[in-house]
């Protein structure tokens, strides 16, 4: 075969290949059987696709503060499940349900916010178990 048309294959099939390996399962990086519930300040919100990122500092019982990354589903989910980037103002008190990723960095995937308020948002509806 022409290496020309081999390149210009090679590229076109990592053009289509790509966009389907970068959306992944919740189980490839997160532990649902692990879940996890964090108090804390939030410190800085990225509302964008294809997730949501909260960040939050969380104060253990010695009064030490560890940082934790939050990933959500995207804008569009959160703005269906009733929260909007106005609900997610830096320095305000939330507490987080959710699953702890499996590497056991400070990273997880939201299920339930709850607000000063009392308020909750249930994000994440989905069983994390099933298959599509």
């Amino acid at each position: 075969m022409c290496p020309r048309f081999l390149a210009a294959l090679g590229l076109f099939s990592s053009l289509w290949v790509a966009p389907a390996l970068a959306h992944h399962s919740l189980q490839l990086k997160f532990d649902v059987t692990k879940p996890v519930t964090l108090k804390g300040l939030i410190t800085k919100v990225e509302w964008v696709n294809p997730h949501v990122y909260l960040y939050i500092d969380v104060n253990d019982e010695h009064g030490t503060v560890s940082k934790w990354a939050l990933e959500s589903p995207g804008a569009g989910m959160l703005r269906r499940g009733g929260v909007t980037p106005q609900m997610l103002v830096v320095g305000d008190p939330v507490t987080v349900a959710a699953y702890h990723a499996k590497d056991g960095l400070n990273l997880a995937f939201v299920r339930k916010i709850k607000f000063a308020d009392g308020h909750e948002v249930q994000i994440w509806l989905s069983d994390p178990n099933r298959t599509r």
